[in-house]
């Protein structure tokens, strides 16, 4: 938030907050579809994600199969370690911005999503919330 005078406008999209936990739901299902990177099964895990039932609205096989191609050609994206830089709670700090912002969130998406959503739009003054018919994450 440290440059918000050269933003005009703001999208987001699937977005979260820092300062708004998690529930056990939604960390519970990353720890499971992360744990064959763990044993080194680097096509189970990116199978798991390819098939989240968050990531992509049901009935969309062909979709997911296209997932799981762009997972595999591109496995670091998945596999690489995560070194977590301390985050401040930004969900305080929300009312600092003052510009029109647009937050999309599919259908589908995981119900965290959908919380963190209203919250930023509860936060952004003037903010509207879309929910996208038939989408996932």
């Amino acid at each position: 938030m440290q440059y918000l005078a050269l933003v005009r406008q703001l999208v987001l999209v699937g977005a979260v907050v820092s300062g708004l936990p998690y529930t056990d739901h939604f960390l519970n299902r990353g720890i499971g579809n992360f744990q064959p990177f763990e044993k080194n099964d680097v096509p189970g895990g990116l199978a798991n994600w390819a098939k989240d039932k968050y990531l992509l609205a049901p009935g969309h096989e062909a979709t997911k199969k296209r997932l799981l191609d762009l997972l595999t050609a591109n496995p670091q994206d998945m596999t690489h370690s995560d070194y977590a830089r301390p985050t401040q709670p930004a969900l305080h700090r929300l009312k600092e911005i003052r510009i029109p912002t647009l937050i999309l969130v599919g259908d589908a998406d995981i119900p965290d999503v959908h919380a963190h959503a209203g919250a930023i739009e509860a936060g952004i003054a003037g903010s509207k919330r879309v929910v996208i018919t038939d989408a996932g994450h």
